[in-house]
């Protein structure tokens, strides 16, 4: 598949107004994703951040905050607000950090394993709607433009 992107000054969007906001653009098209698949893990009592949580430490061993930040392209504050309400549901494990005692390690419980996997259904089931509604095609693309611009304006940092 060959997409032409415009890489030229000229052919760019000129300044205007929030209509042509590229921020808001995304964010807009974030918050409907993000709907699409809360409506599908809510039966499993789970939004697409939590689900997205459980699955990064679905094969690891006990990760930092700040690891999973990383992990989750999130920062630290936004993955500690995920991941006490998951605690509490006895889903995940918050130990000190043996080589940093000001530190904490999250690992996943049983309990967090067997929602992960329960919740997996739900989570194909949204992944099915978004290229439903896409079609493979679009869905091909925006997948290759949201990779290729993100490592572009993280090469530019």
């Amino acid at each position: 598949m060959t997409i032409i992107l415009p890489d030229s000054p000229a052919q760019s969007l000129p300044p205007g107004p929030a209509g042509v906001c590229t921020a808001a653009k995304v964010r807009r098209l974030s918050r409907q994703v993000s709907q699409i698949y809360d409506d599908a893990l809510s039966r499993h009592g789970l939004t697409i951040g939590q689900f997205g949580l459980l699955a990064s430490l679905s094969r690891r061993r006990g990760l930092a905050i700040g690891a999973l930040a990383e992990r989750l392209a999130a920062d630290a504050s936004t993955i500690s607000r995920l991941v006490r309400p998951l605690a509490d549901e006895g889903l995940l494990r918050i130990e000190i950090d043996p080589k940093d005692k000001r530190g904490r390690l999250v690992w996943l419980t049983d309990a967090g394993h067997q929602r992960r996997a329960a919740a997996h259904a739900g989570w194909q089931a949204a992944q099915a709607v978004v290229e439903q509604r896409l079609g493979a095609g679009r869905l091909a693309a925006l997948r290759f433009l949201l990779d290729d611009t993100y490592e572009r304006l993280e090469a530019a940092e």
